[in-house]
């Protein structure tokens, strides 16, 4: 049984890391993408396809560009209606990411004194709540499920996220924060 599931868990592992390459290898001429860098951070457009080539300017996450051109090596010719440059496509996604798919910057969160919420349930059908996650973006891995009234300890809030401590397990991660209430 153990080797059945280290078996399970390499195959899911091999997915995750060609999951990436199959997304960004899609990408045409016209065609519109957006910007989601899984580090939260701003994406960065240049006057080239290289990493030293000159900085334009940085682009947010959520931001809709157009490819203008696919080049060799994973690198894609852009431009956002304003400004034209060139982005790595493993960035841009195919359709724009939802609220919580953006991953939030955990240099904007502001830390607060520390204090204690619980999980809400996802509906009213069921005990499962949302996932405690590595990084503020509910693609990122899972620590674990959290069930409806689990307590957290919130010890710093962004806008969307907030990172806690699982009171249960002693692990720190993300929770979305319109599924927390005050306890």
């Amino acid at each position: 049984m153990k080797k059945l599931i280290s078996v399970i868990a390499i195959l899911a592992a091999v997915f995750a890391l060609m999951v990436p390459a199959f997304a960004s290898a899609a990408v045409n001429p016209g065609q519109e993408m957006w910007v989601n860098c899984d580090n939260g951070l701003r994406l960065n457009l240049r006057t080239g396809p290289g990493t030293n080539c000159s900085l334009i300017t940085r682009l947010d996450n959520g931001k809709k560009v157009e490819i203008l051109e696919a080049l060799d090596g994973g690198w894609v010719k852009v431009t956002d209606g304003k400004v034209t440059g060139f982005v790595m496509s493993k960035f841009l996604w195919e359709r724009k990411p939802g609220k919580y798919e953006i991953t939030e910057r955990e240099d904007t969160f502001v830390q607060v004194a520390p204090y204690t919420v619980s999980a809400k349930a996802l509906n009213a059908k069921t005990v499962s709540s949302v996932g405690l996650r590595v990084k503020p973006n509910k693609t990122s891995r899972a620590i674990r499920r959290l069930e409806a009234g689990d307590e957290l300890q919130v010890v710093a809030r962004g806008k969307v996220w907030s990172k806690v401590v699982d009171l249960r397990t002693g692990k720190t991660g993300y929770a979305a924060n319109d599924y927390l209430m005050l306890v």
